[in-house]
């Protein structure tokens, strides 16, 4: 096949990933809204975003096998395929823990309203900075900004501590009579699946940087 079209297919591949990036915004953002206004109409309506996700994964997974197949692709090519291949797996996980998180504003709604904890919202807030800059970092193909997302990653990893040393003295009362010690328990694991929707964006930028670089290196 002729170099313009190896050209079209990369940028297919470019187009898709970037779009699946921003269907992982989409899934954070209505999982976030939903947690903050305790809507589980709205929660219920991430599973929709999470199913063209994978959609989208299965897309990809297609075209880079056609492309090392059908072009073999060497040099940065291939290093952009391969990355490809990887960033996809931590994006369709993304997109899991948003529905993880919604799944968990349904339950919730039923219990009596405990108040948040402040470094939720903080997290959740850092939490789709860092998918929206990573999605960039890719588009731009840029390392600085990929640094960037694993350095943020350590804000998050000391917020869930903050979360967790918080909760620790609600569960210690009967949750089967305290309402608010059930839903602190629901909180907890909400702080959970940021801290790990912030791994998993973290992961993607480090294959950012070896598409760049070609060297893979744990930045966090």
């Amino acid at each position: 096949m002729t170099r313009k079209h190896f050209d079209e297919q990369l940028a297919l591949l470019k187009k898709l990933l970037t779009e699946m990036g921003g269907l992982n915004c989409d899934a954070i953002e209505n999982a976030v809204n939903a947690l903050e206004r305790q809507d589980p109409a709205l929660a219920k309506k991430t599973k929709a975003i999470e199913t063209q996700v994978d959609e989208k994964e299965s897309e990809v997974e297609r075209l880079c096998l056609k492309i090392i197949l059908k072009q073999q692709p060497v040099a940065s090519d291939l290093l952009f395929v391969t990355s490809a291949m990887k960033m996809i797996t931590d994006m369709e996980r993304i997109a899991d823990q948003a529905v993880d998180i919604s799944d968990l504003v349904v339950k919730m709604s039923s219990l009596p309203y405990a108040e948040q904890l402040s470094e939720i919202a903080e997290m959740a807030e850092k939490v789709r900075d860092m998918v929206r800059m990573v999605v960039e970092a890719f588009v731009e193909l840029s390392t600085e900004k990929a640094r960037d997302v694993c350095r943020a990653d350590d804000d998050i990893d000391d917020l869930f501590e903050r979360v967790k040393g918080k909760v620790t003295g609600v569960v210690h009362k009967d949750i089967e009579e305290d309402a608010n010690g059930e839903q602190a328990l629901d909180l907890l694991m909400i702080a959970k699946y940021l801290e790990k929707i912030g791994d998993h964006a973290s992961n993607i930028a480090e294959w950012i940087i070896f598409s760049v670089t070609g060297e893979h290196k744990k930045l966090n």
